[in-house]
């Protein structure tokens, strides 16, 4: 197994790193969708599409291992956590703020998987994450200041539900910590894909009913599967893949990647442009991702 010069594997590190990619360029991808598609409707499609696609895996013995009521109950709670709250928050979060606003928030979560961790996990955190959630809480601070005074008091409003939305990852990512070290990391992203799907389904249902179906276009439907495909397989399954040899607070650096996709995704496909409250927000919270990250050298 190869290892970086900090001894940790280098392919777990790969997998968190393109996880957490695919989740910042979904930021803006679902604020596209959601332009024409209910919420709640597009977030158990979202569930319901990737359960279809892992569900052929989960016919392989070796995939099933693990899997028992233990490991059911804490699916369950990362489902509940990670694709229900996250999308609720974020997807409705995103349509008050900006997908770079958006972005700069999710930066916080290194430091906020390293606090949980460290509460839950007894992972050991040092003075520099102190020192680096005040960080990320100041760019955030300075973030909804500056949305305040140019978009107004409804950014602000979508900042915080985007907020909500990372502590619901932190949560999920401490917890899939713990599982990923007994139960296949296909198990897991089916496991918390059907729940999702399940948790939606009574507040899809109205909305599904009264939808213009026809009204969509192709390109839509295809962002629809492009989402689903990214951000509820492959980013669960890079996830499971790369935090099962990796601590949480360490993985929880990576969730940085986040922010920068979100930034291009943002840039590219809704031709936003970053402001300089948004620049010197992002600043900050990088700030405090470099001084999480150094805390492994102590």
């Amino acid at each position: 197994m190869h290892k970086s010069a900090s001894g940790l594997p280098v392919f777990a590190c790969f997998c968190l790193a393109i996880s957490m990619f695919m989740v910042g360029a979904n930021i803006a991808i679902g604020k596209l969708v959601i332009l024409e598609l209910p919420v709640f409707l597009f977030a158990a499609l979202r569930f319901l599409i990737a359960s279809i696609v892992l569900l052929p895996g989960m016919f392989r013995l070796s995939f099933r291992q693990g899997l028992n009521f233990y490991a059911w109950r804490g699916l369950f709670l990362q489902s509940f956590f990670g694709c229900f709250l996250f999308s609720i928050f974020m997807l409705y979060g995103v349509r008050y703020t900006t997908a770079m606003s958006a972005g700069v928030i999710t930066s916080a979560l290194p430091s906020l998987i390293a606090l949980l961790a460290w509460v839950w996990l007894r992972e050991r955190t040092h003075g520099r994450g102190i020192v680096a959630i005040i960080f990320a809480v100041t760019g955030i601070a300075v973030l909804n200041l500056q949305d305040a005074a140019f978009f107004g008091t409804m950014t602000v409003l979508g900042n915080t539900l985007v907020l909500g939305a990372v502590l619901a990852e932190a949560i999920f990512a401490v917890f899939s910590r713990h599982l990923s070290l007994t139960v296949h990391p296909w198990s897991m992203a089916f496991g918390v894909n059907v729940v999702g799907f399940i948790l939606f389904m009574p507040l899809a249902i109205p909305q599904a009913i009264n939808f213009n179906w026809a009204g969509p276009s192709t390109e839509l439907w295809g962002w629809v599967v492009f989402y689903s495909i990214t951000a509820s397989v492959l980013s669960f399954l890079f996830w499971y893949r790369g935090i099962s040899q990796v601590p949480a607070n360490v993985a929880g650096l990576f969730t940085g990647v986040m922010p920068i996709s979100a930034a291009l995704v943002g840039f590219g496909v809704l031709s936003e442009v970053l402001s300089f409250g948004q620049l010197l927000g992002m600043a900050l919270v990088i700030v405090a991702i470099l001084l999480g990250a150094s805390q492994k050298a102590i």
